[in-house]
């Protein structure tokens, strides 16, 4: 197979990122639906609309669509990036030969023959001004194409030899876990090794996690409830869990990893001393073989942390209380 670009265009006179190397596609039921939410979550930032009864809807609207981002987050991911495909794409001509589209151009010069109304109309000048234009475009738009795929195929060939510049690219270019910072999470990562990469997830969850019920009445009017310590807890427990099993998936299908080692952290109160402390709430080592061997459904999480080397401690009446990370 041949170098293919995808998206190249007059308005770029050298390729980009996402050009070289397309969009990955998330088109599962999930995938879309948590899209639907989060484009609906940024219109809403807006302000309501229609009265006390618009903020009202609004309102109970957000609290359901915080409580479906929360619970979906794990069900998201992209599709795997296949770099030794990339690496090993065919030239799209032979270099320091021409291009196809320049050898086209200089064909169409070489065979054009004004017409005698052409020749009367003094036009011939004119066509040929224009055939040379076009063949400089050609050469343009060929040496551009060749430039891509080289640039495409030794970025792939420097993410396989596990150069830490690259992949520190392709997960800032990719993006693929920007839903969790339009929630309010944070990320850090290092890349330890080729096969290892540690995340830090500032999980946030004082600004993520509800703090109160809100529905509709039948009379159109928002009932709120303070949610209680329990339920707060296991939704906080749901989205961590969440997060680190995404986290990774994602992460193993961008880059060639063997392991990513996830830490999240988060503010919690010291009941001892009374004061906020930023702390390691869950750390765990996840691999790409259990990984792939394992159904990652909801409701699951216990069982799936089990299968890795990880710390928690979790009570379901007081929440996550403080662990040590494990060592990189």
């Amino acid at each position: 197979m041949g170098y293919k670009p995808d998206l190249m265009t007059e308005q770029h006179p050298e390729p980009t990122f996402r050009e070289l190397f397309f969009h990955r596609q998330k088109t599962s039921g999930p995938c879309r639906r948590r899209e639907e939410i989060l484009a609906r979550h940024v219109w809403r930032q807006k302000g309501p609309e229609g009265g006390e009864a618009g903020k009202a809807a609004l309102e109970a609207e957000r609290y359901a669509d915080r409580l479906e981002l929360i619970k979906s987050v794990h069900h998201v991911c992209g599709e795997a990036v296949d770099w030794s495909r990339i690496a090993s794409l065919a030239p799209p001509f032979r270099r320091g030969e021409k291009g196809p589209r320049e050898q086209a151009a200089e064909t169409r010069y070489a065979e054009f023959k004004p017409t005698r109304l052409q020749k009367l109309l003094k036009q011939d000048a004119a066509i040929r001004q224009e055939l040379e234009e076009q063949l400089a475009q050609a050469k343009e738009q060929d040496r551009r194409e060749y430039a891509a795929w080289k640039h495409a195929t030794d970025f792939a060939r420097d993410i396989m030899e596990g150069h830490r510049t690259a992949y520190l690219r392709v997960m800032e270019e990719f993006a693929p876990l920007n839903d969790l910072l339009a929630l309010g999470s944070g990320l850090e990562f290092v890349v330890l090794d080729p096969k290892t990469v540690e995340v830090e997830l500032d999980v946030h969850s004082g600004q993520i996690i509800p703090h109160e019920s809100k529905r509709l009445t039948e009379e159109g009017e928002l009932a709120a409830a303070p949610l209680e310590a329990e339920a707060r807890n296991a939704l906080e427990y749901e989205y961590v869990c969440g997060c680190v099993l995404r986290i990774a998936r994602e992460l193993l299908m961008i880059l060639p990893l063997e392991t990513v080692l996830v830490h999240a952290r988060d503010t919690k109160m010291n009941r001892d001393s009374g004061q906020e402390e930023y702390v390691t709430v869950l750390s765990i080592r996840l691999d790409r073989d259990t990984l792939s061997r394992l159904d990652v459904a909801p409701g699951s999480y216990l069982q799936l942390l089990g299968h890795f080397t990880h710390r928690v401690r979790f009570d379901p009446a007081v929440g996550f209380a403080p662990v040590e990370p494990l060592e990189a």
